[in-house]
């Protein structure tokens, strides 16, 4: 009975550990379960544009860098995000 316990909680824990390695996560992908669109640039950080600059790279009055690639694919545009000791492009999630 003990050798017949062992074994189905070995053969459990293979088949979660088979679950979980099969999850790729991309550093870029969002997984929250409120985005559904993994290509979307909302809700996400944009490092890639470099240095952003609040009240300038965000402002829509200035067409600023950031709110330029946001408002491109989310309605609501983009902000410069705190991170640290800088900032960093983040587009506002959609809806």
């Amino acid at each position: 009975m003990v050798l017949r316990t062992k074994n189905v909680s070995l053969v459990l824990f293979a088949a979660i550990m088979l679950c979980i390695g099969s999850i790729q996560v991309d550093g870029q992908k969002n997984i929250a379960p409120w985005v559904y669109e993994f290509k979307s640039i909302c809700c996400r950080e944009h490092p890639s544009l470099g240095r952003c600059l609040p009240g300038i790279d965000d402002n829509p009055d200035k067409d600023g860098k950031c709110w330029k690639f946001c408002v491109e694919g989310c309605e609501r545009g983009g902000f410069c995000k705190r991170f640290g000791r800088k900032h960093i492009c983040h587009c506002y999630c959609s809806g």
